[in-house]
């Protein structure tokens, strides 16, 4: 998982000000059922007047709840703030735009029967298809791939990647050490698209 959020935000200062002197962002999440929580804190001084010397602190909260996937290591979530800008507007108004991301491994989904094989393609976005030359009807691709990846002792191990802004088809072949033949074995696709879900085996023999 790799997801790239953005945000745009308006604060209200409580007087006009001449100018902001010193502005920063942190932020804090937990992890909660499977969801992030937290708030991005947007933080700083100003001066009211061009003359003046004093300075007044400021310190506004932006609430973050962004539900993961449902097969992400929990332990490996990281977030970070990639993007920070921000701009005075009419003396009394901080706009601000904020470009984070949150990154986690995805876990090896393990079956040990048939049936929960199939419980899990018919609850999840993910396509299973046999692009060989006699492509098979469509209600039938399904049951040809499940035999394609059974084992002698029915134990079936394979990994769902979920497509990122960054990935490529030579990326996803490296980091799951297969080749696009073994990937187009088991997903159908004329080009990668966000969030796509594909299915690969592991140490599949090509």
């Amino acid at each position: 998982m790799n997801r790239t959020y953005t945000l745009d935000k308006e604060f209200i200062f409580p007087t006009t000000i001449y100018e902001i002197t010193s502005i920063s962002i942190d932020h804090n999440y937990d992890i909660v059922e499977n969801t992030l929580e937290g708030t991005l804190n947007v933080s700083g001084d100003y001066r009211i007047h061009e003359i003046s010397i004093n300075k007044e602190d400021f310190s506004f909260k932006i609430p973050i709840n962004e539900p993961l996937e449902s097969n992400i290591n929990l332990d490996t979530v990281e977030f970070d703030i990639t993007d920070f800008t921000y701009e005075l507007v009419n003396n009394d108004e901080l706009h601000v735009h904020i470009t984070y991301v949150i990154s986690g491994e995805q876990n090896l989904i393990e079956f040990d029967s048939e049936p929960k094989l199939d419980e899990f393609l018919n609850n999840n976005d993910v396509e299973v298809v046999d692009l060989t030359e006699d492509r098979v009807e469509d209600n039938k691709i399904e049951e040809d791939i499940i035999k394609n990846i059974k084992t002698e002792d029915a134990f079936v191990k394979y990994h769902v990647h979920t497509v990122t802004m960054n990935d490529s088809l030579e990326s996803i072949c490296q980091k799951y050490k297969v080749n696009l033949n073994t990937l187009k074995k088991y997903n159908t696709f004329d080009n990668l698209e966000l969030n796509m879900k594909l299915l690969i085996p592991e140490n599949e023999e090509d």
